[in-house]
Formats: structure tokens, C-alpha cells, sequence
């Protein structure tokens, strides 16, 4: 018997929301439920009209300001099936936040986000709001990226050999059921790039070193593909932010499943990790797992 799940579209705006709420139909099966999470922001309109210069706004400008009415309009997107439950909800705080703790209270299977830029700027960066989203999520997060809606077929999961691997395995098999799953895991020898490999001895224990590390990868892979036994897999060596952007373009993948990277603030500004140079540069939808 399958249970019914909840999933939260991220709704900043109209354009960034109806991507995300076409996203979150490919994600839905009948009876899941689908809310629209919109947070208010203390704009100067709403803290003016909130306050003794109330009378300054005029009313229409204040309407306009606060208006939620655009929800209904987004949620028509998912109208076209009725087996899918939609609701939407406006909350109140530092959007992040609000929408991660939302999500932690109603125990949402997975948030969708979109970023609202328009042209090439929109589709290299996600957006401030958006990496909010993602630091203070509980859950898995898809992240859509490409333009067209058509539906998911393939998916790359990329895994390291930590336990992390095996929440990665889970939300790819979870929530994307259907796809043509790869499991894909890059390995490398540490420091390699700083030996001087034109040393005859140093190259030897290089190759021994790599040989010992493939050994290793193929085990760990051969363990975690045990739960998602129709996924293919694959091993790689080199550099994993350039291997796992290669096999995405080369499989024209429509989803990459990765573990989500947490981390301060100031991180969320500079790309030095797997996870945010991927958020930069994949050209598919991203889900990342917490």
C-alpha cells in the first residue's frame, strides 16, 4: 500500500514557481499532495503600509504589494490531474528558514526550487533565495535547472563510500522510480597532481596506489548498488566535479542526484565544493540530498 507524500514548491514568484510546480508533477503520483509555500517579504510597502504611514501607500500600490492571488494561478499547473492534492500556504520569515522549517513540521518528502532569473544569467546562477533553500532543508531538494518540461528518463546518482551514498540511493530510487538510473562514483589517489611523475620510482607506487584505490572504489560501488539493482554503474578516476559534469552531458541525463552540501554563510557565496560547482554549471535538474 503506498503512502501519500507531500512535496513543497518554493513559490518566490510566478515564473520561478510554474517551473518548479511542473518539476513537482513529475515527482507527485496519484493521491500525493502538492502546497505551494510562498513567504512574505518585509518589503518597504508592506513595512509602510504596517505602520503609522499607512495612509502614504496608496491602496491599489499596497494590494498589489501584498497580493497572494498569483498561487491560484500557478496551482493550475497541476490542475490537469486530479488525483494530485494541491494547497498553498504563505509564510512568514527569512525565507530560508521558513520554508526548511515548513518542511521539517509537515514532513515533506522533498522541496522543488526554481530560480526566477531570466536568460543566460538565470540559467548559471540559482539565486541567493534559493541556496537558502537548500542549506536549511531537511529533506531532499530538486533544483530545476533546464528549460523544457518534458518528463524525467535518465538520472545519474553520484555517490562517494560514506553513508551519505546510501540517502543518495534512496532519494534517486524514491522519488525517481521510473528513470534510467546510473550510479556513478569517482575515485582518485590524494595529492597525485603534486608528485613529479616523470621519477621512475614515483611513478610505480602512483600506479600501485591507483590500483589499490580502484580495488577499493569497486568494492564500496559493488556494496552500495546492492539497493538499486536495476541502476548500471560506473567507476571513473580523476577529478569528481569534472567526471560527473562529462557523464550528465555525455548521457544527456535529465536529473543528477548528489549529496547536498551544508555549510556556513560565507560558503554559499564561494564555489570550491563538488555540490556548488555542479549547482553552477550541471545543465539538468539537481536533486540534493541532506
Amino acid at each position: 500500500m503506498n503512502t501519500s507524500r507531500t512535496f513543497i514548491v518554493a513559490a518566490r514568484e510566478p515564473i520561478s514557481a510554474r517551473l518548479a510546480c511542473q518539476r513537482a508533477r513529475l515527482l507527485a503520483r496519484p493521491g500525493d499532495r502538492v502546497v505551494l509555500a510562498h513567504v512574505a517579504r518585509r518589503s518597504l510597502l508592506r513595512l509602510l503600509g504596517a505602520g503609522e504611514l499607512r495612509h502614504a501607500v496608496p491602496d491599489e500600490r499596497f494590494a498589489d504589494a501584498t497580493s497572494t492571488a498569483w498561487l491560484e494561478d500557478v496551482g493550475r499547473v497541476l490542475a490537469t490531474d486530479p488525483s494530485i492534492i494541491i494547497e498553498s500556504t504563505v509564510l512568514d520569515g527569512e525565507p530560508g528558514a521558513a520554508i526548511g522549517d515548513y518542511a521539517r513540521t509537515i514532513g515533506a518528502a522533498a522541496i522543488v526550487v526554481a530560480a526566477h532569473r531570466e536568460g543566460v544569467v538565470r540559467e548559471s546562477v540559482i539565486g541567493s533565495s534559493a541556496l537558502r533553500i537548500l542549506r536549511h532543508a531537511p529533506c531532499p531538494v530538486l533544483v530545476a535547472r533546464r528549460r523544457n518540461g518534458g518528463d524525467y528518463r535518465k538520472a545519474v546518482a553520484a555517490v562517494d563510500i560514506v553513508p551519505a551514498a546510501e540517502r543518495v540511493i534512496a532519494a534517486a530510487t524514491g522519488l525517481l522510480p521510473q528513470l534510467e538510473l546510473t550510479l556513478l562514483h569517482v575515485y582518485r589517489v590524494p595529492d597525485e597532481s603534486r608528485w613529479r611523475l616523470e621519477d621512475a620510482g614515483v611513478k610505480e607506487l602512483v600506479e600501485t596506489l591507483r590500483y589499490y584505490a580502484r580495488a577499493s572504489a569497486e568494492r564500496g560501488l559493488a556494496s552500495l548498488a546492492v539497493s538499486a539493482p536495476q541502476a548500471s554503474v560506473r567507476l571513473e578516476y580523476g577529478f569528481a566535479a569534472s567526471e560527473i559534469l562529462d557523464l550528465v552531458m555525455r548521457e544527456s541525463s535529465d536529473v543528477l542526484v548528489i549529496s547536498q552540501h551544508r555549510g556556513t554563510q560565507l560558503h554559499e557565496r564561494v564555489l570550491g565544493s563538488v555540490t556548488q560547482f555542479l549547482l553552477s554549471n550541471c545543465p539538468c535538474d539537481l536533486l540534493l540530498v541532506p
